[in-house]
């Protein structure tokens, strides 16, 4: 009886680190790099490829591309190849100048006011 206490102890102790480090993991992604991926500098700051991006913010990167185009977000391409980068506080800025909370005071007053139906040469938000 004492071994089976003892299993279910360790089971209940392995189920909670993992449940505290999904927790940690979902509160701090960018510490933790996904897949078997290295993490990647540039000039000190980490880099995240396009196709990162296109998958995390479920867009084409056409639409990238266009927003590329507009000065919204820097991109950074092999001058051979095709590899393509973003850094970390050029996707920050990005995300900052092109989102907006729902808690945000003018939430309301700025969505209204993107009614153009996604154009990138139409920034609705500033910081």
């Amino acid at each position: 009886m004492q071994q089976n206490d003892t299993h279910e102890a360790d089971f209940k102790t392995a189920a909670n680190a993992y449940v505290s480090l999904v927790e940690q993991r979902a509160r701090s992604p960018g510490q933790y790099p996904t897949g078997n991926r290295p993490r990647l500098y540039f000039h000190g700051e980490p880099i995240i490829l396009l196709e990162d991006i296109v998958t995390g913010l479920d867009v084409s990167e056409k639409t990238i591309r266009r927003y590329r185009d507009a000065g919204k977000i820097k991109v950074y391409e092999s001058i051979e190849g095709n590899i393509k980068f973003v850094l970390q506080c050029d996707l920050d800025r990005f995300l900052e100048n092109s989102f907006i909370s729902s808690s945000h005071p003018d939430y309301k007053t700025v969505k209204k006011k993107s009614t153009n139906g996604g154009n990138a040469n139409h920034t609705t938000t500033k910081s």
